[in-house]
């Protein structure tokens, strides 16, 4: 815990500076607004789900083994159509960004500990720089790809947006150290 001590203003920086970041990305900058299409009879679609509870729904879905194995799923499954639905309530943007900033302080302190094990005292700035933004890149980078690759939605602009915030701590690590 003495990482925490030694390094908590590299570590509140990062935070506020990559949650600064996510913001712009997702609230100024248009690369994301490519990541979701419009449903054909998109009225037909809404009007469907009134009434849908929030949550995360698979069409068609199993519920079971037993029942994904059974013939009758398999056709369905097969016929098709496969489909994820995010059914969601109206955001709580202030709880929201709470989260976000949480999230930010819970992996840049993770990010801080391995790289005060990889880089003791006396470090070269560029060392330090390379292994920190080399953690961040791995880890916002590759957050979401599983779910990307299962579930087929655009990757390529959560990976950028990634990159991005890696390269961004790996500079405030190296300059605050």
């Amino acid at each position: 815990m003495e990482f925490l001590i030694d390094h908590w203003l590299p570590i509140l920086l990062s935070t506020v500076a990559l949650w600064l970041a996510s913001f712009v990305a997702w609230a100024v900058m248009p690369h994301h607004f490519g990541d979701h299409r419009k449903l054909p009879d998109e009225d037909r679609v809404r009007k469907a789900l009134e009434g849908v509870p929030g949550g995360n729904y698979m069409v068609p879905y199993a519920g079971s083994g037993a029942v994904q194995r059974s013939k009758e799923y398999m056709e369905r499954y097969a016929t098709g159509p496969r489909a994820t639905v995010n059914v969601y309530a109206m955001p709580n943007m202030g709880a929201n960004m709470g989260l976000t900033i949480g999230y930010f302080l819970v992996t840049v302190i993770g990010i801080a500990y391995v790289t005060s094990l990889a880089c003791p005292p006396g470090t070269s700035t560029m060392h330090l720089f390379r292994v920190s933004a080399t953690i961040g890149v791995l880890t916002y980078a590759t957050s979401g790809v599983l779910h990307r690759i299962w579930f087929k939605a655009r990757i390529w602009t959560d990976l950028l947006d990634g990159v991005v915030y890696g390269l961004i701590l790996g500079g405030i690590f190296a300059a605050l150290w």
